[in-house]
């Protein structure tokens, strides 16, 4: 199971936004690409066992834990099919944390007295985002501040809100596009185009192209091959895939035309990489 539920249409009075919210359940091995974003992250991992790779740290997570990513640090996650890593991923802006040791780029932490209140927590927030009653937006704000005053209540860190001089710092259609980047990250594997894509955040595709390359210097297409050539390398020096199963598992329409387009932005074949990988 792996679904988004992205929030940036969704308006508040406060500070605090919660940008996307994200159930997932790994059915399989999965070792996850190195990546980071520009919100906070806060994982609550509701059954299984897994590890987060935060730096050089690996980071063991089991039922009950969560991991706060900040934001701009690189991580990955991963589980194995024994023990199905299922957790709850919230994408939060607008936020200050402290950490007692904030050099480890991460916040581990157990809501383990607490766990019956945070599910219900979050149960009812995939509740509200799914059935989209009256004021849903209203209720999930509402449901956001109670989760982040309970982890501040007995977890070895602080949230408040940002200033307002640094939460003004980015527009809410910057956020928009931090999400595209987002969308990306997380569905790469599947059809996204333009037109998907500009029709998320209500925006025509050429200012979509303008702002995506002002910020992230290159065009959402182009990242979005990025990250399925990232994985293609990790998925050749890893695993025994065949090309036209990596190719199928990318999404690309046939393995004639991954491997043309893996030679033209690595510069290399795929069986070429994988042999050199060896």
């Amino acid at each position: 199971m792996y679904q988004v539920f992205d929030l940036q249409n969704l308006s508040h009075s406060g500070i605090v936004q919660l940008l996307y919210v994200t159930p997932s359940r790994f059915e399989r091995d999965w070792n996850g690409n190195r990546h980071s974003h520009e919100c906070f992250e806060i994982s609550f991992c509701i059954q299984g066992k897994g590890d987060y790779l935060v730096r050089d740290a690996i980071v063991p997570v089991k039922a009950d834990d969560f991991i706060i990513i900040p934001p701009g640090v690189e991580h990955a996650e991963r589980s194995t099919p024994s023990a199905p890593l299922e957790y709850i991923i919230l994408g939060i802006t607008g936020i200050e944390l402290t950490f007692l040791n904030s050099s480890s780029g991460y916040y581990k932490g157990t809501f383990a007295t607490q766990q019956m209140f945070v599910l219900n927590l979050l149960s009812a927030l995939l509740q509200e985002l799914e059935q989209k009653q009256p004021d849903y937006s209203t209720a999930c704000y509402n449901i956001l501040n109670i989760l982040l005053i309970q982890l501040n209540r007995f977890c070895q860190f602080t949230i408040k809100p940002a200033s307002l001089p640094q939460a003004h710092n980015s527009s809410l259609s910057d956020h928009n596009i931090f999400w595209v980047k987002q969308y990306i990250d997380d569905n790469f594997t599947k059809e996204i185009n333009l037109d998907l894509l500009a029709g998320k955040i209500g925006l025509n595709k050429f200012s979509l192209v303008r702002k995506f390359k002002k910020i992230y210097g290159t065009s959402p297409i182009n990242y979005l091959l990025l990250r399925k050539f990232q994985e293609a390398k990790f998925l050749l020096q890893t695993t025994e895939s065949s090309i036209s199963q990596i190719s199928q598992a990318l999404g690309f329409s046939s393995a004639s035309y991954f491997a043309q387009s893996f030679q033209k932005h690595e510069g290399i074949s795929p069986s070429a990489y994988r042999e050199q990988c060896r």
